[in-house]
Formats: C-alpha cells, sequence, structure tokens
C-alpha cells in the first residue's frame, strides 16, 4: 500500500482551459501514483498559474496529506 513518505514529486497542471488544477503525485520509481483535481471559482491564465506554482505545489502535499490522515 502507498503512503504519503512514498510520494516524491507533486506536478501541479493546470486544465479545462484554466478552470481547474490537476495533481499528479510521483513516486521515486517514476510510477504515477495519484492523479486529483479540483475545480476553480474562476478562470486562472496559464501565466498567474506558473507564477504561484510553488504555492500550487505546496497545496498539493497538503491536499495529499490530508487524504491519507
Amino acid at each position: 500500500m502507498m503512503t504519503v513518505d512514498d510520494v516524491q514529486q507533486i506536478d501541479p497542471e493546470l486544465a479545462e482551459g484554466g478552470r481547474s488544477v490537476c495533481f499528479y503525485a510521483w513516486m521515486a520509481d517514476d510510477d504515477l501514483t495519484l492523479v486529483w483535481s479540483i475545480a476553480l471559482p474562476m478562470e486562472v491564465n496559464e501565466a498567474t498559474f506558473l507564477d504561484l506554482l510553488p504555492e500550487w505545489r505546496a497545496l498539493g502535499w497538503r491536499m495529499l496529506r490530508q487524504q491519507s490522515g
């Protein structure tokens, strides 16, 4: 069974024309283990999303920890 400690990287990606964010969680062996998404209350443009990429990544980690807790 996979645990939070098995995940090495989370990659957020803007999707659905800026209306949602998908999160991809990767294990050390480059196996994709989890994919989830959140709907956004407004459209976000790519430049703004990329400016906030560290914050999106941190949100992905927080969500993963909450899901496993």
